[in-house]
């Protein structure tokens, strides 16, 4: 049973959209609760090298919202973003009687994204049966990119359960299994291909998924050099 649940969001100079992405987790976090989910939640958005006023922003949603917690790093990495507030948040929680990394989950989704109302409580029953990676599907938020380039990505991915796809906006993890491959991969670009590599060598269980498709910013001028951004530019 999952008795501790962390959301971490690596943040580089995303003040246009990280307010966005904070609201979409609370409400996910609202419906978790609303449905009887009784688990400790906790969001941790580091920010990472930030020049803009991402920062700032961030302080002052968590200083009206205590379960949001702000982290700053100059790490310029994604894994090692990712990598630093999952560690913070096991280093801070008091674990009791009957608790362990195995009874902890680790959500992972990124600073231009919204996530469905029910994506914590998907991540959540899925644990419950047993995985320990869930690897989601996402796809361009409508409102940032042309018709044609929303058409052509639809084109080019079949988003069904089972699907073959790697996105770090829409990834889970157990505690344990992050503990069993040394954390999250310090890679500024394919962390989130990286983590399903370890889960795999170390014989985790991985589901992938449909079931909450997350959608996030069609920019393409993006933060990381060979991410998301960079493969819209292709399909273009």
């Amino acid at each position: 049973m999952i008795t501790r649940l962390g959301v971490i969001i690596p943040a580089h100079n995303e003040e246009e959209d990280i307010l966005g992405c904070l609201e979409s987790v609370k409400r996910s976090l609202s419906y978790a609760a609303e449905t009887g989910i009784t688990c400790r939640f906790r969001v941790l958005v580091v920010a990472d090298a930030c020049t803009d006023a991402t920062l700032d922003l961030v302080a002052d949603y968590a200083a009206r919202h205590l379960d949001i917690i702000v982290l700053t790093t100059s790490s310029q990495s994604v894994g090692r973003a990712r990598d630093f507030g999952w560690r913070h948040f096991m280093e801070t929680e008091e674990l009791t009687t009957g608790e362990d990394s195995g009874s902890v989950w680790v959500a992972f989704t990124d600073a231009d994204s919204r996530v469905p109302d029910h994506w914590i409580t998907t991540h959540l029953d899925l644990a419950a049966t047993g995985v320990d990676c869930l690897v989601g599907t996402v796809a361009p938020r409508p409102e940032t990119a042309s018709a044609e380039l929303i058409a052509t990505w639809h084109a080019n991915h079949e988003l069904l359960e089972n699907h073959p796809y790697i996105f770090g906006a829409n990834m889970g993890l157990r505690a344990s299994a992050l503990e069993a491959m040394g954390g999250v991969p310090p890679l500024v670009c394919g962390e989130d291909a990286a983590i399903v590599d370890a889960v795999q060598r170390e014989g985790g269980r991985i589901r992938r998924t449909d079931d909450c498709r997350v959608l996030t910013s069609a920019r393409l001028s993006g933060r990381t050099r060979g991410g998301f951004s960079s493969y819209l530019r292709q399909l273009t």
